[in-house]
C-alpha cells in the first residue's frame, strides 16, 4: 500500500470510529426535543451570547469556550454537521451544552480592546455560570463544567480558581507550560489587526482587536490528521481576538488562579499540538505523562486527569481525532460530575 493511500485509509478508519462513538454514546430519550435557545448574559453594561440547548430534564450543563480568533462556532463547527461538533456529542449523551461566545468574540459586546483582557474575560465567564445556577433560558442548571479550548482553558483555570462555582474544568490544547517558540514563530508572526482583513474591514474594531492571516489556520491542524474542506471552512468563518487579553494572560496569573482549584480537572492535548506540547512545555509522550506534568499546577484536593490524543494537532474537535475527544471528555464528565 503507498503512503498517499494508507494515509486516506487512516483517515477513512479515523471518521469511522467518530461516528461509530456517536452512536453507541449514552442518547437522550426516545422521541424528546432539545430545545435550543440563544440567549445573553449581562457583565455590567456589556453583554456575552451563546447558544444554550437542554435535553429534556438535564441537570448538567456544559459552558463551552472557544480559543483565540475563534468563537461558538468551534463547537458545532458548520461543515459536514455533526461530524465536528463536540456540542452535538455532549447532548447524545444527555448533557446541556452553552456554546459561548467569549468577550470581543463572535455577536458578544465589543468594548474597545482594552478592556477585553484575561480578567474581564474570567469575570464575564463567572457571570454566565452564575446565570446558569440561578436561571437562563427559561433553565436552571444543579451542575456546570467549563469545557475550555486553548486561551479558552486559560480563561476556565482563572474563573475556576478565583470563584471556585463549577464542578469540573476540562481544557483542551493548552498546558501550563505552553510552546512559547512556536507561538512567535508559528502565531504571533501571522496576527493582523482585524481591520486589515476584508472580512472586518467595515467593523471598526479598534486595533487592539487582531485576526490571523491569510491562510494561517492551517497553523492550528496537524494536516495529516484534518480534512482540507474542515481548514478551509475554518479560513471562511475565523474571528477576532483581543491582544490585552493575551498580553494580561500571564503566567503567574494562570499558576496562581490554578492551584486554587479544588474540583475534577481533564486536560485533553494531541501528541502533535505545537503550542501545549514539546520540549519547553508540556511532557505529551504519554497520558500519565501529561498528568505528572499537570498536578502540581492543581490543588490539592483536586482529581487530575489527562489524555494525549495520538497524532491530534491543536484543533482536537476539528480533527480526525474529534470522536476520540469527545469520548474521552465525555466519559470524564460522566464519572465525576454525571447527567
Amino acid at each position: 500500500m503507498t503512503g498517499s493511500r494508507a494515509r486516506r485509509v487512516s483517515r477513512l478508519l479515523h471518521l469511522a470510529v467518530a461516528a461509530a462513538i456517536m452512536l453507541v454514546a449514552p442518547p437522550v430519550a426516545a422521541g424528546s426535543t432539545t430545545r435550543c435557545d440563544e440567549v445573553a448574559v449581562s457583565t455590567g453594561d456589556r453583554r456575552v451570547t451563546g447558544t444554550l440547548c437542554s435535553p429534556p430534564n438535564a441537570r448538567t450543563v456544559q459552558v463551552l469556550l472557544h480559543g483565540f480568533t475563534y468563537d461558538r462556532l468551534y463547537w458545532d463547527f458548520p461543515y459536514r454537521r455533526p461530524t465536528y461538533s463536540y456540542a452535538h456529542a455532549a447532548r447524545a449523551r444527555g448533557y446541556a451544552t452553552l456554546a459561548l461566545d467569549g468577550l470581543g468574540a463572535g455577536s458578544s459586546a465589543h468594548p474597545p480592546s482594552a478592556e477585553v483582557t484575561y480578567h474581564s474575560s474570567a469575570e464575564a465567564l463567572h457571570r454566565v455560570v452564575g446565570a446558569l445556577r440561578t436561571g437562563l433560558g427559561g433553565a436552571r442548571f444543579d451542575r456546570v463544567v467549563v469545557v475550555g479550548h486553548s486561551f479558552g482553558s486559560l480563561v476556565g483555570y482563572l474563573e475556576a480558581g478565583v470563584h471556585r462555582d463549577v464542578d469540573a474544568l476540562v481544557v483542551t490544547g493548552s498546558s501550563h507550560l505552553l510552546n512559547a517558540a512556536n507561538i512567535a514563530s508559528r502565531l504571533a508572526v501571522n496576527m493582523r489587526p482585524a481591520v486589515t482583513d476584508p472580512a472586518f474591514a467595515d467593523s471598526g474594531y479598534d486595533l487592539g482587536y487582531v485576526t490571523t492571516a491569510a491562510g494561517a489556520r492551517r497553523e492550528f491542524y496537524n494536516t495529516a490528521d484534518a480534512e482540507p474542506g474542515v481548514i478551509a471552512a475554518d479560513e471562511l468563518h475565523k474571528d477576532v481576538g483581543s491582544l490585552p487579553a493575551l498580553v494580561t494572560a500571564l503566567p503567574y496569573n494562570v499558576v496562581n488562579a490554578s492551584l486554587l482549584i479544588d474540583v475534577p480537572t481533564l486536560t485533553v492535548d494531541g501528541s502533535a499540538d505545537p503550542f501545549a506540547c514539546g520540549p519547553l512545555a508540556a511532557d505529551c509522550s504519554s497520558s500519565a505523562a501529561l498528568a505528572a506534568f499537570e498536578r502540581p499546577f492543581f490543588g490539592p484536593r483536586a482529581t487530575v486527569e489527562a489524555r494525549v490524543v495520538p497524532d491530534g494537532g491543536h484543533n482536537l474537535a476539528l480533527e480526525f481525532t474529534a470522536g476520540e475527544t469527545a469520548a474521552v471528555i465525555g466519559d470524564f464528565v460522566d464519572r465525576h460530575v454525571g447527567r
